[in-house]
């Protein structure tokens, strides 16, 4: 359930923590969700965490969600919350095997690492 990445500390996830790690979650929150879950992701990461975000910027062809999450919008939505993102690369399609197959070509997938500003 989507929900519950926006409302960590409501569910007992209450840190601080470290390090942060998202495979794949925030991509598939609908538009009108990311602000709350970059608000809960916030408020249980320490200062100066890091957070390892993993997400589509285009699906895999026939994936079963709508996925997609761009550099400008993960500096967007997490700039202002306290966050500077540090590296934004997108990952080599050649390394990565669903199965035995490689993925598609229209296959985009980003990782990002974010550090929580310190007071």
């Amino acid at each position: 359930m989507h929900g519950d990445a926006t409302r960590l500390s409501d569910l007992g996830v209450t840190g601080p923590f470290a390090l942060v790690l998202d495979f794949g979650c925030l991509h598939t929150l609908p538009p009108d969700e990311r602000a709350a879950y970059v608000r809960s992701v916030s408020a249980v990461a320490s200062q100066g965490a890091t957070f390892l975000l993993y997400g589509f910027a285009r699906p895999p062809m026939f994936a079963p969600m709508h996925a997609g999450l761009t550099p400008a919008e993960v500096s967007g939505l997490f700039g202002g919350s306290g966050w500077d993102v540090v590296r934004a690369e997108a990952v080599d399609r050649d390394a990565i095997r669903v199965g035995r197959a490689r993925v598609d070509r229209s296959f985009e997938l980003w990782r990002y690492q974010l550090v929580r500003r310190t007071a």
